[in-house]
């Protein structure tokens, strides 16, 4: 995630990693592999609700979904999209928008079994890759599809609609129970390759599931074998969720056995999400402006340079050593404060 944000700062304006004609692939899988945060953030947001309720049947599970969702909600419109931007000429509402739209769909949806929500986010998902919702709807339009929309004369734009994102929490609400315990060690590789096995058979016939059809293109085999994994991400369509929840289901147990130095550090930043995507936004961003401002005189990078992977790289790297003390402090005064109630939403 924060590496392909670094990537959108520390390019040449207008460089497009899926413009199959330009790119290469090096370039596009820098973006590719982006594509496995939003879907593996929201489907196991969905988990994490379901062990809340179990390991915690005591506390308002309605009151701790509303409250995150709204905030998130919140945040997206303000926070991070000024980070995006830094202005307010108009608002952005992202992957934190679309989580808490989703927290607070699955809220009204509580009184359900689990295994009941689990179908309905699979039905949801379903129905839109057999039904597209016409973004020009009202109101079902901009919960389906990326829209930008006026209010009071100021405008919203919409990347991440809130219900096909909801069908992914909906999902992992529904099998938390079922990725718990030593039985998914063994089956969880299992259920992802299967997904990936849909996804191959499905996106060969190039008839369903996708709105965007992949093409043989004039680049060479590798382009092609790029186009046919790069199905649509906005909204999520069924070929996308099958292909990333595909290889991140079947590497949940991989990940969970995961010790050592290596993985201490990287929890460092996992251990407290919130607070790094938060902080990693403006940092690097300001990051961006001042390197294109020093080199290039501009706030961006023209368009005339030649990309630079080794320079997006070593941004990102930077932006990571920077933020893991924040990161590993922010932990420990997390730990220290539990009667803080305000530090639990950030």
């Amino acid at each position: 995630m924060a590496l392909d944000h670094t990537r959108d700062f520390f390019q040449p304006a207008g460089s497009v990693p899926e413009a199959f004609d330009t790119t290469s692939v090096a370039f596009f899988v820098t973006r590719w592999i982006s594509h496995f945060c939003a879907p593996g953030f929201i489907f196991l947001a969905g988990v994490a609700v379901a062990l809340y309720r179990q390991n915690r049947p005591d506390r308002p599970a309605l009151r701790f979904l509303l409250t995150r969702g709204l905030w998130l909600m919140v945040l997206e419109g303000t926070w991070v999209s000024f980070a995006w931007y830094f202005h307010l000429d108009f608002t952005h509402l992202g992957v934190l928008w679309a989580i808490g739209g989703s927290m607070v769909l699955l809220a009204a949806v509580l009184w359900l079994p689990a295994r009941a929500v689990g179908v309905l986010g699979l039905t949801l998902t379903l129905l839109f890759a057999a039904l597209p919702v016409p973004g020009d709807l009202p109101v079902l339009g901009v919960l389906c599809q990326p829209n930008t929309i006026e209010l009071l004369g100021h405008k919203f734009h919409l990347s991440y609609a809130i219900l096909p994102w909801f069908g992914v929490m909906a999902c992992g609400y529904g099998v938390a129970d079922l990725l718990v315990g030593e039985r998914s060690q063994r089956w969880l590789p299992l259920a992802g390759l299967v997904m990936l096995a849909l996804f191959g058979g499905l996106r060969a016939l190039n008839g369903f599931g996708d709105p965007s059809a992949w093409m043989v293109q004039e680049r060479g085999d590798w382009a092609t074998v790029a186009h046919f994994l790069n199905p649509s991400k906005y909204p999520p369509s069924l070929m996308f969720q099958l292909l990333f929840l595909g290889i991140a289901v079947a590497a949940l147990p991989l990940l969970a056995r995961w010790r050592g130095p290596t993985a201490d550090v990287v929890l460092a930043w996992g251990r407290v999400p919130m607070f790094f995507y938060l902080m990693h936004l403006p940092l690097i961003h300001a990051a961006g402006i001042v390197h294109a401002q020093l080199r290039y005189g501009d706030s961006t990078i023209p368009a005339t340079v030649d990309l630079s992977l080794p320079l997006i790289y070593l941004a990102w790297m930077g932006l990571l050593a920077v933020l893991w003390p924040a990161c590993v402090g922010w932990r420990r005064l997390k730990r220290a404060k539990r009667h803080w109630w305000w530090l639990s939403y950030l």
